[in-house]
């Protein structure tokens, strides 16, 4: 058994594969439960994506092969980014997740977490880049701390159009407003690349799954998936 370990910035996601397939996945806050949860299933091989500057797996060594996707990792997919050695291992990690379930496509995903993401690999699995944009609730809090009487508001599936208080204001422009920022990278991508398919991905994908016109594939294990990919291309 396989298990990779994605490190967010608030959460931490772990999965176990076995024989190539996703067998369960669990998220934690606290990286003590998680050292004790995948020291329990004594995994053949462990492999770690983090965001986070310092983060402690040390324990995991005595008890199984711990690897980190870092800058000297081989990938199955080519990056084609002018800084590669600032790339998220994050956004590493979803691209290898896109090509290894759709492999031979264009492939454009985001990822609703801390930040909005999106990145894109094309037809040939070269990774050419993307945007970096702040997330749900960083944006509820720039606004809430940048003001003097801006409320802090908690997001809602269902949005209004036009605001009719100001909670209503600042919940219709943060989540409209990613909505049409979504759409409008999706619509310049189909305009460019046919055909391409659509990915979501992220603790907040489920605000936007049934709001988006376009197809898309919500995929809550993106990540997970290419980090498998991407412990099994060097194992």
């Amino acid at each position: 058994m396989n298990i990779v370990i994605d490190v967010g910035n608030n959460y931490i996601k772990i999965g176990a594969f076995s024989g190539g397939k996703l067998q369960w996945t669990k998220t934690y806050s606290r990286l003590h439960d998680v050292l004790q949860a995948v020291q329990a299933e004594k995994p053949v091989h462990v492999f770690i994506s983090s965001v986070r500057n310092q983060t402690d797996f040390s324990a995991l060594e005595t008890v199984t092969q711990v690897h980190f996707l870092n800058k000297h990792t081989r990938l199955p997919i080519d990056i084609d980014y002018e800084t590669p050695h600032t790339l998220g291992t994050d956004r590493i990690a979803a691209a290898v997740g896109a090509a290894t379930l759709f492999p031979g496509c264009n492939n454009l995903f985001f990822d609703l977490g801390t930040c909005l993401t999106h990145g894109f690999i094309n037809t040939k699995a070269v990774f050419e880049g993307g945007s970096i944009s702040p997330g749900v609730e960083m944006r509820f809090k720039a606004l809430a701390h940048f003001t003097e009487k801006l409320p802090l508001v908690k997001a809602e599936k269902e949005p209004p159009l036009t605001g009719k208080s100001t909670s209503g204001s600042i919940m219709s422009g943060v989540l409209n407003g990613i909505q049409f920022e979504i759409e409008g990278f999706i619509e310049a991508y189909q305009n460019k690349y046919t055909p391409i398919n659509v990915l979501l991905t992220g603790g907040n994908a489920s605000l936007f799954e049934k709001r988006l016109k376009e197809p898309i594939f919500v995929i809550a294990e993106l990540n997970l998936i290419g980090l498998n990919r991407i412990l099994n291309y060097n194992v």
